[in-house]
């Protein structure tokens, strides 16, 4: 068996003439057996000799063969282990390896029940991620739990459409400040990846755009520097928030995470639509926005300002134009725009405020 250097296909994109030769006493039976190794091993090439298997065998005795399954268990095991080798030995081998091919494992993770399973075991050694303390290298799982900061419970990451957008997603702003990693996932499998790894090796995976996620509090947050609204300010903002949104979010509430941006979607447990949205978009297909919690920091200038707008001109265009377009740069930001052209009159619409200048 052999690995090409380079898929001919994109994951999405999957070719049609894959599998392994199989020969039965030196007869070529099938030139593109796909029973003898799981769906998301089909990058990998090769002949597969047996003197178990009969002559006459037909696709089907081949898939419900004892033999045959037996044969796939000890390609598949020799195969990983074999990754397994090479990202210890040749680490550089196995990251050109992973750029080709890394969509695939982690689609076997995802997708385990149609390989074998217990082959997950050996799979999750295979995934590699970019996060937020990595820039252009990968981290893997072990290596990523070994450099956990002290009282850290989970395994933290979040979802995006690239890796340029989700380095800035304002989900961040308590991690990078308390200087704990948070692995990207960019790939469109990662969403189905991320519903298929609830542990690794007894610790939890969550989503740090979760509603429910508890954090311990920041010692290192600045709080002297920074003017924090007074609560009718506040409050007030919020109701126009509410107002302008409308059954766009669920709630608007004060964010205890944000530290440098003015306000973030939170999403419900439980809701895996949220993630599967972003797979919709990717595959060209019709979706719904999934309804979220806007969180709003208090603090951020942004959010001063138009508390201070609200209070002293309510009337003014651009409180509005400025809310919808902060939601906006929020599903931008997680990949769930459905028309991102569409923000182009409204952000005209800002700069000409923008640049009236005084009293206009």
């Amino acid at each position: 068996l052999y690995i090409p250097a380079h898929r001919e296909r994109g994951f999405l994109s999957p070719r049609t003439d894959v599998g392994l030769k199989l020969y039965i006493h030196n007869v070529m039976i099938q030139e593109y057996n796909k029973d003898l190794l799981p769906g998301y091993l089909r990058f990998v090439e090769g002949v597969v000799e047996s003197e178990d298997l009969p002559l006459n065998i037909s696709r089907e005795v081949v898939q419900s063969s004892p033999v045959a399954r037996r044969i796939q268990r000890a390609l598949v095991r020799k195969l990983l282990k074999q990754l397994e080798a090479l990202s210890e030995s040749e680490p550089e081998s196995y990251i050109s390896f992973w750029n080709e091919f890394g969509p695939f494992i982690k689609e076997g993770v995802a997708d385990i029940q149609s390989a074998n399973p217990e082959a997950k075991d050996d799979l999750l050694p295979l995934l590699r991620f970019h996060s937020s303390r990595t820039g252009n290298d990968l981290v893997s799982l072990s290596e990523y739990v070994e450099r956990m900061v002290e009282d850290q419970d989970a395994i933290y990451y979040v979802l995006g459409d690239n890796l340029r957008s989700v380095a800035q997603s304002p989900h961040l702003d308590y991690f990078e400040a308390s200087d704990v990693e948070v692995l990207y996932m960019v790939d469109p499998i990662d969403s189905f990846l991320a519903l298929a790894l609830p542990e690794y090796e007894g610790t939890p995976f969550k989503n740090i755009d979760s509603a429910q996620l508890e954090l311990p509090p920041d010692q290192d947050a600045d709080q002297e520097t920074t003017e924090t609204l007074p609560d009718p300010d506040f409050n007030r903002l919020v109701g126009r928030f509410v107002k302008v949104l409308g059954e766009r979010v669920v709630e608007v509430r004060e964010s205890k995470a944000l530290r440098d941006s003015p306000c973030r979607l939170v999403s419900p447990d439980g809701a895996p639509e949220r993630d599967m949205s972003r797979v919709y978009r990717m595959l060209g297909q019709e979706f719904e926005t999934p309804k979220r919690t806007l969180e709003i920091n208090r603090s951020h200038p942004i959010i001063v300002n138009l508390a201070n707008l609200v209070s002293e001109t309510p009337e003014a265009d651009i409180i509005d134009a400025s809310i919808d377009q902060l939601f906006d740069n929020l599903l931008l930001v997680e990949g769930l725009h459905p028309n991102p052209t569409g923000m182009i009159p409204r952000i005209q619409q800002l700069m000409e405020a923008a640049t009236a200048g005084p009293g206009a």
